[in-house]
């Protein structure tokens, strides 16, 4: 199966997705369509066989302008949106300044000549916007004839209408114009677009990022360096990243040290220190002196193009708030076109000489752009906000559910700690050799071991070793200076059972220190568990350790545990707290987590997670930190919140406005400055989420 992104920059509703979906469905192979208004974005999965160009014809054939380039797409209708809003922008002031001295006139018995002058003056500054400005508008109602009703059909009709009884009267010398109408809603509509299109190039900062990466790269040939396409990069070729260079693609350091600014991907801001050997991930910068890396990944493998597609994924789902609302507006434009014509149908009746006006004003102020773009605008800008917390979502339901958690449950190992190891106490068995020396073998040993444990020593390069093996899952033997030195599990130096986690050192057959080796606690563990608390969420461990190390490191937290926990006693435990009414999230990294993750309410996992944990997460933490959890609480009630906030705004606007325009109490201009400032204020309400 293949997954291809396609922006679609004149898709605007939900009736526009509809007619999509509707095309797409009509290729063999197409397997799934996700919709994100709000970008502009169709995410679809698709067998192999379906190539992209299959794709973008069926989405032209249902009349809309595909790409595949977000980023171009978005400067060009960008700059599209620009030039007609310009031009409509242009042409609304002069004909304002008609339309204020012909409403003077009728104050002042302005003489029939001039009036007409300026009906005529307002006819030619009017035809540009309509041939020009307006075509957008046009092209998209148009489409519905093939497709079905889009939210530019009231548009495209009240535009047309103004602008033909404005165009009759004016040659036949009776009757009002509506050029000032026309020209204004023109203008509104375009700049509520303008406005929209920025704020979404706001919020797409995972595109910008995969934007930035260099084209090419310093290729490493014998003495000479080579500029060469970063698509051309091989895995195995060594590239050479100058001071300041972003790094092209995923890879390992071959140098000694570097110092590496990851906030792009993590979002801290602290450089992260590199060793050798250590992973380097494209779109990082490279904060030191130049140096060599080995690939590891081309581009479309690299770990900020998995990140972006999980983002894209979750932005393409639609969550529940969004496919309420966009229900509702699949219903709404049907409506809206029998109001008119029920306004038209009433008023002929009462006062045929206002019918006209009524009915395109209905039109005009009931357009449901603010109720289609309610939710998306928030979850887009969630989105980005928890990107710039170094965290991103795999499921955009989630969000929704975070907001409703009240229970936290925490893995211990390599989650409330990190895979760095060390040696938290020493205990010498043998008198003849002191801590020192037994530190120095220690690391002389464990320098040859892939084992875990041995990053917690030092390697001494005073100590030389010869005839060295390693027994793997046990751990290293080898001759120092005519004895036999043997490092690893108790049973392997043979000094009793492996019922506790040391490493022990033996030297000739007897043992001569045991060393006990503990998990680092997370920095920020302690603020996270208490700000969880804040939040009203109980932070709680579970883990398979001996009750004594759990206890220790809950006491430091200050919170609840349970400890040997079997990934069976784990799912049981949770699965009884669903039972009683809680919403869980479970934050886990090992492959023994999977069943508890797979169950609870939202799931999470930290970014040294195995695959396939990280696979089956809602919700990702890309940094070394766990202050992103309560963040991704608070940024989820928020957003919660706001959504409301904008599906309650749209509707009561809604509801207000249209039965105001029916009674024939609101000219077309007011309708239109209300319904483009209802969308304008739905997409600046979402922006709050970034601050």
């Amino acid at each position: 199966m293949t997954v291809s992104t396609i922006n679609v920059p004149d898709m605007h509703c939900s009736a526009c997705s509809g007619k999509i979906r509707s095309a797409l469905q009509t290729l063999a192979g197409v397997d799934a369509t996700y919709f994100n208004p709000a970008r502009r974005q169709v995410l679809i999965e698709h067998q192999d066989q379906l190539g992209s160009l299959e794709l973008l014809k069926s989405i032209e054939a249902a009349g809309f302008t595909p790409s595949l380039s977000g980023v171009e797409a978005h400067d060009q209708r960008q700059k599209a949106l620009l030039k007609r809003l310009g031009i409509a922008g242009l042409a609304m002031m002069q004909v304002m300044m008609a339309a204020i001295a012909m409403y003077a006139g009728d104050f002042q018995q302005m003489e029939e000549s001039y009036r007409r002058l300026l009906e005529f003056t307002s006819l030619i500054f009017c035809i540009p916007v309509i041939a020009y400005s307006a075509m957008p508008f046009f092209t998209g109602a148009l489409a519905a004839f093939r497709t079905g009703i889009n939210m530019d059909v009231p548009i495209a009709l009240a535009i047309s209408i103004a602008f033909t009884i404005s165009v009759s009267n004016t040659l036949s010398g009776n009757g009002d114009v509506y050029y000032d109408s026309v020209v204004m809603f023109t203008f509104l509509l375009l700049g509520a677009r303008y406005i929209d299109s920025r704020l979404q190039q706001r919020f797409a900062t995972t595109d910008k990022a995969l934007a930035a990466l260099p084209t090419r790269a310093l290729r490493i040939n014998g003495a000479r360096q080579d500029l060469v396409a970063v698509p051309d990069i091989q895995v195995g070729d060594r590239l050479w990243i100058s001071e300041g260079a972003q790094i092209p693609v995923d890879g390992r350091l071959a140098g000694r040290a570097a110092d590496i600014d990851e906030a792009v991907l993590s979002g801290e801001a602290d450089w992260v220190k590199k060793t050798a050997q250590a992973p380097l991930w494209a779109g990082t910068i490279n904060c030191g002196p130049g140096f060599e890396m080995i690939v590891s990944a081309g581009y479309e493998a690299s770990r900020i193009a998995d990140i972006a597609a999980l983002a894209d994924r979750a932005q393409l789902e639609r969550a529940p708030a969004a496919l309420l609302a966009d229900r509702i507006a699949g219903y709404f434009i049907p409506t809206v076109l029998m109001l008119a014509t029920l306004t038209y149908i009433g008023w002929q009746i009462f006062d045929p000489d206002r019918a006209i006006v009524a009915a395109l004003t209905v039109l005009v102020v009931s357009c449901p752009c603010a109720l289609s773009l309610a939710t998306p605008a928030a979850l887009t800008a969630a989105m980005t906000r928890l990107r710039d917390l170094g965290i991103v979502l795999t499921r955009s339901s989630a969000l929704e559910q975070a907001a409703k958690i009240d229970l936290a449950l925490i893995d211990k190992t390599g989650t409330l700690t990190v895979h760095e190891p060390t040696v938290t106490d020493t205990t010498l068995l043998n008198a003849e050799f002191d801590e020192a020396t037994c530190h120095a073998l220690a690391g002389a040993l464990q320098q040859y071991s892939a084992h875990p444990y041995a990053r917690a020593f030092s390697h001494d390069a005073s100590i030389a070793l010869d005839e060295v093996e390693v027994v793997t899952g046990k751990g290293v033997r080898g001759i120092w200076a005519g004895h036999r030195v043997v490092i690893g599990s108790a049973s392997f130096c043979a000094t009793g059972s492996d019922a506790d986690r040391a490493v022990y050192l033996a030297v000739d057959g007897v043992a001569r220190a045991r060393f006990t080796i503990s998990d680092q606690v997370r920095g920020d563990a302690r603020q996270a568990m208490d700000d969880l608390a804040e939040l009203g969420i109980k932070p709680m461990m579970l883990s398979g350790d001996a009750p004594a190390r759990c206890e220790e490191l809950a006491t430091k937290l200050g919170i609840n545990y349970l400890a040997r926990q079997t990934p069976e006693s784990k799912l049981a435990f949770l699965e009884a707290q669903l039972r009683d009414g809680h919403r869980t999230l479970m934050l886990g990294d090992g492959i023994n987590d999977v069943p508890v993750l797979a169950a609870a309410t939202v799931s999470a996992a930290v970014v040294e997670a195995s695959d396939l944990v990280k696979s089956k997460a809602d919700v990702l933490l890309l940094s070394r930190r766990l202050n992103p959890l309560p963040e991704l609480i608070r940024v989820a009630r928020k957003t919660q919140h706001i959504t409301r906030q904008n599906l309650t705004w749209a509707l009561a606007y809604n509801l207000i406005a249209i039965p105001i325009a029916a009674m024939g109490w609101m000219p077309p201009w007011l309708a239109a400055l209300g319904m483009a400032s209802s969308s304008t204020l739905v997409m600046f309400n979402a922006t709050r989420i970034l601050r």
